[in-house]
This record gives C-alpha cells, sequence and structure tokens, in this order.
C-alpha cells in the first residue's frame, strides 16, 4: 500500500511527539530490531511476561551465533498503553534507531496506529498480543499479526454458548477500548443468534480500582453469564469486589488475564471464571510446545509459561526467521525491509502456540484458542483446565455455586 494512504491525523501526531527524545544506543555492528509494549503501567506484568519470552528466544538465537556472525539486539520501547505514547516510540524505533523490523504490541488502540506508521514508513510490523480486528483488515501489506483476532478468540466461546450454556440473559462489562468494544460486538451478535437476552452493556476504564456500583447493578439485574473483557489487574479486582458484594455468576473473559499475577491476586476466587486461551502448559503433549516450556522453566525457575511468555517468543522467532530468510542486510535499509516483509509472508512454522501461517491480510489463521476454566485442586489452588472443544477437553464445565456453597473461600 501507498505512503498516501496514511492517515493525515497519525502523521500530524507523530510529527508532534518526542523530538527531542534520544534514540536507543545500539552496538555499531548488530541485527537490530525494535519491540513495543506496556512495560509501566497496568498492564505492566503481562508485557513482562511477553519480554521473558522474547529474551528466551533472543539468548537461543544469539547462543548460536546470532544472525549473519552479528548478535541480535532488541530495543524494548514503553507505549504505556497509551496511542500517542506508542506513536512516538515507533516513530523513534523506525526513523531514529532504524531497526529493521518492528514486533512486540499489546492495546489494540496502540497497535492501531503504530502498525499504520510502519505501513507509512514501510516497515514490516510484526503485532503479538493485540486482537482488534481493525489491525490487519485495512489491505496494509508490512503488518502481520502471530496471536488470534477477536473473533477468533471468541468463535470458541460462542460454540460453548450454542451448545453447552445455552443461556437465556446476559451482561456486558467491558474495558472502555477497542479490544473491549470488538469483543462486545462479536459477543452480542452471537447472543442474538442463540436467543439470549442482553440486560446490559457497561464498560470501565483501563487503570480503574472500584467496579462497585457496576458490580451491584450487574447483581440487581442477574443475567446467567456476565461477559467481561478485562487485563489482568482489573479483572482480578472485579472478581475480588464481586465476592466482596456476594454476586457469583459465570464470568467470561478472552482468557489472556488468567496470569500468575492474576491467580496471585485472587487465589480461589477466580474459580469458575472462563475464556478463551493458549495456554501452552496445557498442551505439553505437543513437543514443540514441550520444548518451550521446559526452556522457559530452566531460564526462569519458579515462573509459570503464560500466554503472554508463549506468544512473545513465538513472535520474535517468526521475525528472527524471516530476518535469516531475507540475507544479510545491507546498506539499503528500504530494501532490507522490503526482504523482510517479502519472508514474513511466506512464514510457515511450528512455534509454542502452534502452527504460524499468515492468510493474505497478514493475520495468523492457524493458531486455534481453547476454551478454559478455572478450577481448584485439592489445595484450593487456582488453575486453568480446557473445557472445549470436547477432543481437547481436559476437564468437564462446573457451574458457579453460590458462595455460601463454597469449600475455598
Amino acid at each position: 500500500m501507498k505512503k498516501s494512504r496514511f492517515s493525515i491525523f497519525v502523521l500530524t501526531l507523530v510529527l508532534c511527539l518526542s523530538l527531542g527524545t534520544g534514540g536507543t544506543v545500539f552496538a555499531a555492528d548488530t541485527i537490530k530490531i525494535g519491540i513495543l509494549g506496556p512495560f509501566t503501567g497496568s498492564l505492566a506484568f503481562n508485557a513482562g511476561e511477553m519480554k521473558k519470552g522474547m529474551m528466551l528466544a533472543l539468548d537461543e538465537v544469539n547462543a548460536k551465533g546470532g544472525l549473519f556472525g552479528k548478535k541480535v539486539e532488541i530495543a524494548f520501547a514503553d507505549t504505556e498503553c497509551k496511542p500517542d505514547k506508542g506513536l512516538a516510540a515507533v516513530k523513534k524505533l523506525v526513523t531514529r534507531d532504524n531497526v529493521l523490523v518492528v514486533g512486540g504490541g499489546y492495546c489494540s488502540s496502540v497497535n492501531i496506529a503504530t502498525s499504520e506508521f510502519c505501513q507509512f514508513e514501510e516497515c514490516p510490523v510484526v503485532v503479538a498480543i493485540a486482537i482488534s480486528p481493525t489491525i490487519t483488515n485495512r489491505g496494509y501489506d508490512f503488518v502481520f499479526r502471530t496471536s488470534p483476532n477477536s473473533p477468533m478468540f471468541l468463535n470458541g466461546i460462542n460454540l460453548w454458548l450454542a451448545q453447552v450454556k445455552k443461556p437465556k440473559t446476559v451482561a456486558f462489562f467491558m474495558e472502555n477500548s477497542d479490544y473491549g468494544r470488538d469483543g462486545q460486538k462479536i459477543w452480542e451478535e452471537q447472543c442474538k443468534k442463540i436467543g439470549a437476552k442482553v440486560l446490559a452493556n457497561l464498560y470501565f476504564e483501563i487503570g480503574g480500582t472500584d467496579f462497585t456500583s457496576a458490580i451491584s447493578k450487574l447483581k440487581d439485574l442477574n443475567p446467567d453469564v456476565v461477559f467481561n473483557i478485562a487485563s489482568t489487574t482489573e479483572a482480578a479486582l472485579i472478581q475480588k469486589q464481586a465476592k466482596e458484594l456476594n454476586y457469583a455468576t459465570q464470568w467470561i473473559g478472552v482468557g489472556g488475564q488468567f496470569t500468575q499475577a492474576y491467580f496471585k491476586m485472587t487465589g480461589p476466587i477466580s474459580e469458575y471464571a472462563m475464556g478463551s486461551s493458549l495456554e501452552p502448559t496445557k498442551a505439553m503433549k505437543d513437543p514443540v510446545t514441550a520444548a518451550f516450556v521446559n526452556a522457559f522453566l530452566k531460564k526462569y525457575p519458579g515462573s509459570r509459561p503464560g500466554i503472554f511468555s508463549s506468544q512473545g517468543y513465538d513472535n520474535l522467532q517468526v521475525i528472527l526467521a524471516a530476518v535469516k530468510k531475507a540475507g544479510k542486510p545491507t546498506d539499503d535499509l528500504a530494501k532490507d525491509r522490503l526482504k523482510i516483509r517479502d519472508q514474513l509472508a511466506k512464514t510457515d512454522m511450528k512455534l509454542s502456540q502452534g502452527l504460524i501461517k499468515f492468510g493474505k491480510d497478514g493475520q495468523v489463521y492457524t493458531v486455534i484458542p481453547s476454551v478454559v476454566q478455572v478450577q481448584l485442586d485439592k489445595d484450593c489452588k487456582p488453575d486453568t483446565q480446557i473445557i472445549f472443544p470436547t477432543q481437547r477437553a481436559a476437564a468437564k464445565y462446573e457451574a458457579p455455586k453460590p458462595w455460601s456453597e463454597r469449600k475455598c473461600k
């Protein structure tokens, strides 16, 4: 796509941002890759998990001599999950640090903007963790995504709703972002198909801490299911405040919130929560996934290799493979980026989340999430279990019990 398609708004905003900020210091003769993520703020833990997966992949390639006899270096740039900060960060990476390719991500609103800038600059970008369909549905040929988009994440839940739960009434309590609004639209359409009545559409701001008013309203409405797209911290606080208000329901989210930090905050309170996820520890029968999990545990003893770490690992592995196949970088950065873009389009790799192959739009359609539910072991320790589809299920669905009937509280 030609640069003329880049929006005037984004271009103007970028030109006004961070003009006085210094560039990243790279070694003189290295392979330079830029990575975006909200490394500070309420999403810092999740971005940190993505970074762990990427550092594992980076260590692996550099232990083998790097690429073309050169060490691979990464510049991690903080977006704070804010589009203006993301644009400032990607502008520096692409036009001042002169990275070959940009990866990482997180926060759909940020990645919609940063990927548009990369398209304008004709620098390939491979988004790791952001699921709005908009990112890859604009016809951009320098934009790729290694994670499923929101329709793909939600499709399994849709099938489960139609075949298993069959709710009569539902409500939405969503993050006020592209991420939350896209999910709400998709799930509301599915609810209409199965005849479920929507009782409420509620939203909260990222970084919010008091959800009691909305939860009280949900308690009064008493829907069969509450759809709740939220990141780790907000999702955990919502669960804790629901218990404080003695409100028990079937919470359904995307599933990315089910991290070590989430379970540390909620403990057994998170029991019965559901989502659609790509949890690597639940796919240990796959030798490629098992190899990732074991390598992760060796590098980070005591850590849990979750969806964000596996997405980070796979994202960087795809980038490294494309850079290698594109050939040794030259003095012509534009041509090098174009060659990497062409190799990304040909990606065909089996990694920790599954097979990575891109469609013509740059979206991966070969990674299939499963429906998971938080269930407790005999010591009241929470963990996710695959409950759908049946051929992958390791456990059966458990309907939420009232708080007064739960053994673990």
